[in-house]
């Protein structure tokens, strides 16, 4: 298998995870490419020209990290990255949803900053801000931030936290949260997120 990824990407940074997390490394080449300069290597297998994109060995290309990830999980069920109880597993789920479009709106802001001055809309970004503060003292409330285990919902919830801190650091949700806080101290000191650190 090849998993298309850019060093930065939090979408691609949760598969890369969850490939150290079930032990997946020896079957998964990781392909380093840049989605913007649309290269024929990515456009060809995915049209999209997106990260990540996964292309499985019988030539088929997954792509959108929820869908890769949930490959993952039911081809390679053990270490599960969700929990067996019902109940426990749609929560975990839900906050895995939350923390994909708290990726979305920090992607949203780091891309309106990246537009012309006048261009640029404060309106949109304060709105976006506005909506990660929320998200984040929901998750300090409804995440359980165990650190018996590293489910699904910690890997989006440890990678959405990582990524606001490198695009929009002046934004200290470790204020809104001190459990919160020491949670992400915890889980980005694991093997799977310090190998897959992004760079500024």
């Amino acid at each position: 298998m090849k998993l298309y990824t850019s060093l930065t990407s939090p979408f691609a940074r949760k598969v890369r995870v969850t490939v150290i997390e079930k032990r997946l490394t020896d079957l998964v080449e990781i392909v380093v490419v840049d989605p913007w300069a649309s290269p024929n290597e990515l456009v060809r297998i995915n049209p999209l020209s997106q990260v990540p994109t996964l292309l499985l060995d019988d030539g088929l290309p997954l792509s959108n990290s929820e869908t890769i990830i949930d490959w993952f999980e039911r081809q390679y069920p053990i270490p599960a990255l969700l929990p067996n109880d019902e109940n426990l597993r749609t929560q975990a789920l839900a906050i895995a949803a939350l923390t994909q479009g708290l990726i979305e709106c920090t992607v949203a802001i780091v891309l309106e900053h990246r537009k012309i001055l006048v261009q640029q809309s404060p309106a949109m970004i304060e709105r976006r801000l506005t909506t990660i503060d929320r998200v984040v003292d929901t998750l300090a409330i409804h995440f359980d931030s165990n650190t018996s285990h590293f489910y699904l919902d910690g890997i989006g919830v440890a990678c959405a936290l990582a990524y606001l801190d490198l695009r929009i650091p002046e934004r200290d949700w470790r204020e809104r949260s001190k459990q919160l806080a020491a949670w992400q101290a915890w889980a980005i000191e694991r093997d799977s997120m310090r190998a897959t650190q992004p760079q500024p």
